[in-house]
């Protein structure tokens, strides 16, 4: 009887091993197959008949694949593959995003893990963490009926009164600190407070200040799990969508692009032209959309492998 219930418990645990092990297999080929897939359409353009290069693609300051806004004498279409606006775009917002996101996430999550009582903690993180799920049209439309008008008063003085001037990448970068603040704090107060007890102890028991434990004891023992929060945020920033596109509200680059103006006037960047124009085009124009897209691939890849790395090397894990 024993040998019966021991030969079932075998035959149940190898065929859990077996079908994990084929999901597993299951979703390492779905990310191959979306990896090969968009590569295979995004490198396309480089080398067939209509295409462009690769130094006119990352140098070129024009992007209109379909030419139907430029034309020759004859009145043919002429297409533009120049993809360095929207990626300037879409660096500058992420950026600016995360410099501004990062010390303010850092300093709510040492004030959940280190000052603040148990009850205030227990009040405002679930707000937080649900604040995480929210869709982002929905703080796409907010941007777009509150954010945007007030932009458009407050930089009135440096865009002579466009009527425009609210949309660009002033209103992007501020909806970006909104959107990707909940996901610093939050893999920022793990990283703390996996710190141990023990770490903050001795910071205070050699005459420490809270303050001075904090900031020469606690941060640097949770740096790599802060590393690893703000590559997320960044990972998040420069993969958003419709929350940018809603407030960007153009579909070029100002040709005063390194000024101040240029954070107040509609602007562009991948992820808008992608949402916008993918739709619509077809043939080589739609490669070109699949190179975009093959772009924040790559950049987002990196950032997930930058992550890893850095929660590779955490002290205290």
């Amino acid at each position: 009887m024993q040998g019966r219930q021991t030969a079932a418990t075998r035959l149940y645990d190898n065929t859990a091993r077996v079908i994990f092990f084929v999901c597993a297999l299951l979703l390492v080929a779905v990310i191959l197959g979306i990896f090969i897939f968009i590569a295979i359409n995004g490198l396309r353009i480089f080398f067939e008949k209509g295409g462009t290069n690769l130094a006119t693609f990352f140098s070129g300051t024009v992007w209109d694949p379909t030419g139907g806004g430029h034309a020759d004498a004859d009145g043919n279409p002429i297409p533009y593959y120049g993809a360095a606006g929207l990626i300037i775009g879409s660096i500058v917002t992420t950026l600016l995003a995360v410099i501004i996101a990062t010390p303010l996430a850092i300093g709510v999550a040492l004030l959940f893990t280190e000052a603040a009582p148990r009850w205030l903690t227990a009040f405002l993180q679930p707000l937080i963490e649900i604040f995480t799920g929210m869709p982002s049209v929905v703080i796409g439309f907010l941007g777009l009926v509150v954010l945007v008008p007030w932009l458009q008063k407050a930089a009135a003085p440096f865009n002579g009164g466009l009527q425009l001037g609210g949309y660009g990448w002033g209103a992007a970068t501020i909806i970006l600190v909104v959107m990707i603040l909940p996901t610093i704090i939050s893999v920022a107060i793990d990283a703390l407070r996996a710190v141990p007890q023990s770490v903050r102890e001795a910071s205070l028991a050699l005459g420490s200040t809270r303050w001075q434990m904090m900031r020469s004891a606690v941060i640097p023992a949770a740096a790599s799990g802060l590393g690893t929060a703000v590559v997320l945020g960044m990972a998040r920033a420069i993969g958003e969508t419709l929350a940018v596109a809603l407030v960007l509200g153009g579909s070029d680059i100002p040709k005063n692009i390194w000024t101040l103006q240029a954070f107040f006037q509609p602007n562009v960047n991948i992820t808008q032209v992608i949402a916008q124009d993918f739709g619509e085009s077809f043939g080589v124009a739609r490669d070109a959309y699949f190179t975009l897209a093959l772009f924040l691939l790559a950049i987002s890849f990196l950032f997930i492998c930058i992550s890893r790395y850095l929660a590779s090397r955490s002290v205290y894990r």
